[in-house]
């Protein structure tokens, strides 16, 4: 059986509402779930191809919330895998500040941001 884009995108949004684990070096770890998704599929390689993800996850316990992370899913056939295991993954204010600071000094970036 072959997947269509359509089946892998709504596979890939089935992890949203449900929990997510972080396991940081050094033993600390973060429990929390998955609120939201965007999926978009990145391209095709010879041996895969390739979906990228933006998720928002809140981690009750902390103080800021509500975090953004930037990950990825590799597919062979039908098989979908988590490629991201060293993602960025950030509170949004953090996330805010880091493209907001990009967006001030590199032109390239801004473009991104303001192209239709």
């Amino acid at each position: 059986m072959s997947l269509t884009r359509k089946q892998i995108r709504q596979k890939l949004m089935e992890p949203v509402n449900k929990g997510v684990h972080f396991k940081f070096p050094g033993g600390m770890s973060r429990r929390g779930k998955l609120l939201d998704r965007v999926v978009v599929w990145s391209g095709h390689a010879p041996d895969a191809d390739y979906w990228d993800v933006i998720d928002l996850i809140e981690f009750p316990e902390h103080r800021h919330r509500r975090w953004i992370r930037l990950g990825y899913y590799r597919q062979v056939g039908d098989r979908l895998r988590w490629a991201g295991q060293t993602t960025i993954t950030e509170p949004i204010h953090v996330m805010r500040r880091l493209f907001r600071q990009a967006a001030r000094e590199k032109g390239w970036f801004r473009e991104v941001l303001e192209r239709r």
